[in-house]
């Protein structure tokens, strides 16, 4: 969600956070100088610092989302890491703190009753400020590798996908599934052509996009076009709207001027050698056999729009081995497992995995799984399978702790 500055709404927003910051920093800056017996300059120092960092960072991403991320540099995207660390450092500070005045009230009450006379009030404890700092420290860390590495770290995941609907001639057939590239967050075209690289050497049969290719406007993907065009596929390159590509978080735009960049991203889409699956289906032939690749609009539970329509994209196609393309893995379990015609495999994004979470070969967490069941990976039900890509790009934090940018591969398997 935006919060536009210029409604009342907003302003009271834009007030009680600045009040909450002011009020948090001036506790844990009394309370660190307690705790850990800190110089009041030097502390001062590094609050004065903190509070320019913070300010700058929430300047910059303001206007950022008023110019709808039409200059983007990687220095911006560091100030923006560093402005995040400062908030949560602000947030874990103060957390240990409540907690360790916590304890000392308790001490207090329970030595005042034992002694039947009022004790003289604890100290803070030394372990709580150092336990604060020691976690700020680990935030900072993360954070900055998480942009400076960790946004571009792209991962290949290897799915070989086996079903008895997929023709034999499609047996070893490679699809390429991208999504939510975000190219507004990208600081530098050569940030992606790492990725598109790797995409490349992949030779893929076909490559599809699931969705949201910008941050907000249509403006953001032009000078990216060159890039994306450039990776090919013998059997086509394909592509579906996602939530943020309707211009609705642009602001404060008229139905005229949301219509018009709609359609100026499909245009871009075009450009970079996309054929666009709005609601309809695309027949893949491969000798005598063939499949078919089908795509629907944005749909999603609420607050996300419903624009995904099956019975028109899947119009006038009997039993074959179909592939949906659809942008919100909620549409999957919602709508999609139910459908009277079997969608064997559908292909999803829009989690990005929360950007940060821990990811081993036999386990894996992310905050986002407390919101979306599928979030990850592959997921089946019956007969019928979704797989959700984490995402090529990001938004919001330009960076990617424990759950790597990702570029899936999709290996077709024949039981025939």
């Amino acid at each position: 969600m935006y919060f536009n500055p210029e409604t009342l709404y907003g302003m009271w927003f834009i007030i009680l956070f600045l009040l909450f910051l002011l009020l948090t920093g001036i506790y844990t800056f009394k309370a660190f100088r307690q705790s850990l017996s800190a110089r009041k300059k030097n502390l001062a120092w590094i609050y004065l610092i903190s509070a320019v960092i913070l300010f700058s960072g929430f300047v910059i991403m303001w206007q950022r989302q008023a110019s709808n991320y039409g200059n983007v540099s990687i220095m911006v995207n560091i100030l923006i890491s560093l402005m995040i660390v400062v908030f949560l450092s602000t947030l874990f500070s103060t957390a240990f703190f409540v907690i360790d005045d916590v304890r000392r009230i308790f001490q207090w009450i329970f030595v005042s009753l034992r002694r039947k006379r009022i004790a003289p009030y604890p100290i803070r404890s030394r372990t709580a400020g150092i336990s604060a700092v020691s976690l700020n420290s680990i935030v900072l860390a993360l954070v900055l590798y998480g942009t400076l590495f960790g946004f571009t770290h792209f991962k290949v995941h290897r799915v070989p996908f086996e079903h008895q609907s997929i023709p034999e001639a499609f047996d070893g057939f490679k699809i390429v599934q991208i999504s939510d590239l975000h190219l507004g967050t990208f600081g530098s075209v050569r940030q992606l052509d790492k990725g598109l690289k790797m995409i490349t050497e992949l030779n893929p049969d076909l490559i599809v996009f699931t969705g949201d290719l910008v941050n907000n406007l249509s403006v953001e993907a032009v000078p990216f076009i060159n890039s994306l065009k450039k990776i090919e596929a013998p059997y086509g390159k394909f592509a579906i709207m996602g939530n943020h590509d309707y211009a609705t978080y642009a602001g404060s735009l008229s139905k005229k001027e949301i219509s018009e960049d709609i359609q100026n991203l499909k245009n871009i889409l075009s450009q970079m050698g996309f054929t666009m699956l709005d609601n309809s289906n695309q027949v893949i032939k491969l000798q005598t056999d063939s499949i078919v690749l089908a795509g629907v609009e944005n749909w999603g539970i609420a607050p996300f729009p419903q624009y995904g329509n099956l019975n028109q994209a899947l119009a006038g196609i009997s039993e074959s081995f179909i592939i949906m393309l659809s942008h919100d893995p909620s549409h999957w379990s919602e709508q999609i497992v139910d459908f009277p015609l079997s969608i064997e495999l559908t292909l999803s994004g829009h989690t990005h995995g929360m950007q940060m979470g821990i990811e081993t070969k036999n386990f894996k967490w992310s905050p986002v799984q407390y919101r979306y069941k599928n979030w990850a990976g592959l997921y089946q039900q019956g007969d019928k399978y979704l797989y959700v890509n984490r995402g090529f790009g990001g938004i919001g934090f330009p960076g990617r702790i424990g759950i790597r940018p990702e570029i899936t591969l999709i290996e077709l398997k024949s039981r025939h």
